[in-house]
């Protein structure tokens, strides 16, 4: 089941909201549960992962950037390359 993080627009309230594939076909109510707002912006999700030993072999690093006001990051993950 995935589990996706939303910001409200209005008050800045970070929520999760589950979605099954059993409610694939039903409507999920889509409301701040702190001021009941009804503009959510998707947010990525960051994630946690365990890669190789860290002893050995490059290890996966994040590189960050501006993004006129915000930061970005990408995922540098080693691997075989073209």
């Amino acid at each position: 089941m995935p589990i996706y993080e939303f910001r409200c627009a209005q008050c800045g309230n970070v929520q999760e909201i589950i979605v099954s594939s059993s409610k694939a076909s039903e409507d999920v109510e889509m409301k701040c549960e702190a001021c009941e707002g009804e503009v959510l912006e998707r947010l990525m999700s960051t994630v946690s992962y365990a890669m190789g030993n860290p002893k050995s072999g490059p290890q996966p690093s994040v590189s960050t950037k501006s993004c006129g006001e915000n930061t970005c990051g990408t995922l540098n993950i080693p691997g075989p390359t073209r």
